[in-house]
């Protein structure tokens, strides 16, 4: 090649790179310009680049919410030996299934639970189950009730 080619070259990247609407046609009426091979290296490492930079910046944060979606799994999983501790309790209990402070306490010791779970972990097996026993006074109430509306 001549250095006449090379000024050809030359003269017609400025002229692409300066004729350019802001749709990315050129003056001349042809689509957007393509980028050169050189170009697009440029870009990918750019990308590449801010991608770790993203990835650097963000990582406690992702690793925080990570951790968080794994507690939330495990949320709400008892061990089987303090359930079946409390199951125990709950059977032995069925027709009344509320413990006392004494009964509370005992668990709390027996499972290693909070109080507050153990509380809760009693109102919701009484909301899932308790409703099923005949001999409740839940249903016994509910009973009485559709007999009023009759």
């Amino acid at each position: 090649m001549s250095d006449d080619d090379d000024d050809d070259d030359q003269d017609e990247s400025e002229t692409n790179f300066f004729d350019v609407n802001f749709d990315g046609s050129n003056f001349m009426g042809f689509g957007p310009l393509m980028p050169t091979e050189s170009e697009r290296t440029l870009m990918e490492r750019v990308r590449q680049e801010l991608k770790q930079e993203l990835k650097i910046g963000y990582k406690e944060k992702i690793v925080d919410i990570r951790e968080e979606i794994q507690r939330k799994r495990r949320a709400g999983k008892l061990p089987g030996d303090t359930t079946s501790t409390l199951k125990e309790w709950w059977q032995s209990h069925s027709k009344w299934p509320y413990p006392t402070e004494d009964d509370k306490a005992r668990l709390v010791r027996e499972t290693g639970l909070p109080l507050k779970q153990i509380n809760n972990w009693f109102i919701n097996q009484r909301k899932r189950n308790w409703h099923s026993n005949p001999s409740s006074s839940t249903t016994l109430k509910s009973n009485r009730k559709r007999m009023k509306c009759r």
